[in-house]
């Protein structure tokens, strides 16, 4: 059976080979299963499987309705195929992160032969094989709050097909940054490091690239006689995460009340030049007041936002995209007056210790040289005023002289406890439904 990844790699299932369960504090039955640095809180029973093939699911995927109720996991029985049988998950089938007994658990293990009765094939999975649909049928997915939906109107399939200026490859969508854990094997011992801060705010884009211009009566005229008529221009375009914020159209909605993607472009766009494209991280607050992220608010001044740039790309007439080196993003910014997102570290692979970053408040750690260039911890982007809290995380990125660098995320395991509460309290994700 095929084997397919349909919607995001960071929340899909992975089968493992089960390690050995360590043992928790604070109970004498419960065990853990670290996995890429997450770890499924268990029963003692599965002492007895170290060594057999299971299925890992992240904290935050969503399992399928059909396999929760197979693998009887709903917390409700009458959901179940076998209704005598009571599991853990409610009736949304989220994998939550939690603490038991001030353990914290962040993912869920299934044996494997459970996956196997489901799909039907008992030879069709190996160790390492990662994937959300096994034979076209869903196990899993992302986990998103569900908006209402709103009935399309005539008016609404009419703005759908009005004219759009900006053709999606002028403007690409930053490019997946998937996990560290999961992927650290593509990164090679002598690969120089860049770690950079991993702010939570919101994603943006900012560019003077190639739009399509609306010709006139006369010029479409002079186009069917063979005028040359010029069919584009240069103009600043800003675009979401997913969605391409054009400053001149009238028919777009937003996640906030405001356009702040487009209101930044207005504060910047005399900075770049023709045909780049600056991808970065907005924090603070929208002009309203609201927190961008709640509780990571980096110390913006209230009604404002401040950027950080993560990317610098040039896209050229055919929508080939090259980017800028780490070094060259940092002087494009110095030389411009803008922030990037702060260094950390840099050196090779074989002297990066992951450890050296978790669970860190990397405003408050003491800034000591951990590396032959001196530089140490010098970010100076404080979480949120007089917080101690931890970071999200840190982005890694590799720049092999390709276009488009490696990059990678490790997230904090008690950002995933502070992802998890605000789910449960419904707070929409902006970086998963802002469209």
């Amino acid at each position: 059976m095929k084997l397919e990844i349909k919607d995001s790699q960071n929340y899909a299932a992975t089968i493992i080979q089960v390690p050995k369960p360590h043992k928790l504090t604070n109970s004498d039955r419960l065990y853990g299963i670290t996995v890429f640095g997450m770890t499924a809180v268990v029963n003692d029973a599965w002492q007895d499987k170290e060594g057999d093939l299971a299925v890992f699911f992240p904290a935050e995927c969503q399992i399928s309705d059909a396999f929760a109720s197979h693998a009887n996991l709903y917390r409700h029985s009458e959901l179940n195929a076998d209704p005598n049988e009571v599991g853990y998950l409610e009736d949304s089938r989220r994998v939550r992160a939690l603490k038991l007994r001030g353990n914290v658990s962040n993912g869920l293990i299934i044996p494997l032969y459970v996956l196997e009765m489901f799909v039907g094939d008992s030879g069709c999975f190996n160790e390492g094989d990662t994937f959300d649909a096994v034979g076209g049928v869903e196990v899993c997915r992302k986990y998103r709050l569900k908006e209402p939906q709103v009935a399309v109107s005539r008016e609404g399939k009419k703005l759908a097909k009005a004219f759009k200026r900006v053709d999606e490859k002028m403007l690409p969508e930053h490019i997946d940054t998937d996990q560290w854990l999961r992927n650290k094997g593509l990164v090679g011992h002598g690969d120089m490091l860049v770690v950079t801060q991993k702010l939570h705010g919101t994603s943006v884009r900012l560019a003077n690239t190639i739009v399509k211009r609306k010709l006139t009566f006369l010029e479409r005229i002079a186009k069917r006689l063979g005028a040359k008529v010029a069919e584009t221009e240069f103009d600043y375009i800003a675009g979401s995460r997913k969605v391409i914020k054009d400053p001149k159209s009238t028919t777009q909605d937003h996640f906030y009340s405001s356009d702040i993607w487009t209101k930044k472009l207005q504060q910047v766009q005399t900075l770049i030049p023709r045909n780049f494209i600056l991808y970065g991280e907005m924090v603070g607050f929208t002009e309203g007041g609201q927190p961008i992220q709640k509780g990571y608010t980096y110390e913006a001044s209230y009604k404002e936002s401040d950027l950080y740039i993560y990317r610098v790309a040039v896209v050229n007439d055919e929508g080939a995209l090259y980017d800028l080196s780490w070094d060259q993003v940092r002087k494009f910014c110095m030389e411009r007056g803008l922030e990037h997102t702060p260094e950390l570290w840099r050196g090779l692979r074989t002297h990066f210790e992951l450890s050296d970053f978790e669970e860190k408040n990397f405003h408050s750690v003491e800034r000591t040289a951990r590396n032959s260039w001196g530089q140490g911890w010098y970010v100076d982007v404080p979480v949120s005023l007089s917080s101690d809290v931890s970071d999200e995380g840190i982005v890694i990125r590799v720049d092999r002289g390709q276009p488009v660098p490696l990059l990678l995320k490790f997230k904090n395991p008690s950002f995933y406890l502070h992802e998890t509460e605000m789910l449960d309290g419904g707070v929409i994700d902006m970086e998963s439904d802002e469209s």
